[in-house]
């Protein structure tokens, strides 16, 4: 059991490492990677959800210590992550009812395809006219995903922001920050649905809450242009690392 625990922690810490300084990959890599060394998705889901809550918290505490965004009081910044919350908690109930009643094949090829879609736009040329009600569609399509699998909003909330006109690093700590908010509404819809393995879940916050605090910081350090790059390349391979799940 102490092995266990020891990895959990230490995979968790690496996921939320590149998770709050990239903004993705935390459940859309380590949902599947848990699921697939063996355990039950209801297991996993609600453990990477209320761990990568209080990762968001570390994390976004981090970004604006180290100015990737300003969340002192209502900024543009807080509105950003705000656009995607709202509509975001008005569909995560929809999502875990989703994950409880849809064939798994179904919703790993749908999130795999939208994953590798959005990246791709990320690394090309292509942008939009930042509009609010556009992220307000963002939020709620990534918090359906994060509910739905518990991975899937990162991929599509930092792409999205970035396709939308957004530096990568507001969109990056916007994320984390939304991210904290959507994934604990989804973990306690997941309590009265579902239930949790504590033991399990508290392994993953402990490395989730370190590498919150890491992260950001390598987030501070690198240019927009790469960190653009890092997201769209990550986007990339999640989404297929997915889709090659489904294969298997």
């Amino acid at each position: 059991m102490i092995e266990l625990i020891i990895a959990l922690i230490v995979m968790a810490l690496i996921m939320e490492i590149v998770d709050s300084s990239l903004g993705m990959m935390y459940g859309t890599l380590l949902s599947p990677i848990l699921i697939g060394c063996g355990f039950e998705p209801e297991v996993v889901v609600p453990a990477i959800l209320i761990s990568q809550a209080i990762g968001g918290i570390s994390g976004t505490i981090s970004h604006h210590r180290f100015e990737n965004a300003n969340f002192r009081g209502l900024t543009r910044d807080t509105k950003v992550m705000l656009a995607m919350v709202i509509p975001g908690l008005m569909v995560v109930t929809v999502g875990v009812f989703a994950a409880a009643n849809l064939p798994s094949l179904w919703i790993k090829t749908y999130i795999g395809i939208l994953v590798i879609v959005m990246s791709t736009l990320c690394l090309s040329p292509i942008k939009y006219k930042f509009a609010w009600w556009k992220h307000y569609v963002v939020g709620a399509l990534a918090a359906f995903n994060k509910a739905l699998t518990g991975g899937g909003f990162g991929p599509v909330t930092s792409t999205g922001g970035i396709i939308g006109g957004l530096s990568a690093k507001v969109s990056i700590a916007t994320t984390t920050f939304a991210e904290f908010c959507i994934c604990s509404a989804s973990f306690i819809a997941y309590l009265f649905f579902v239930g949790v393995d504590w033991t399990f879940a508290l392994s993953l916050c402990i490395g989730a809450l370190i590498g919150g605090i890491i992260g950001p910081y390598i987030c501070s350090r690198v240019s927009h242009r790469k960190l653009r790059k890092s997201v769209g390349i990550l986007g990339i391979i999640s989404g297929i690392w997915l889709l090659w799940r489904v294969l298997l």
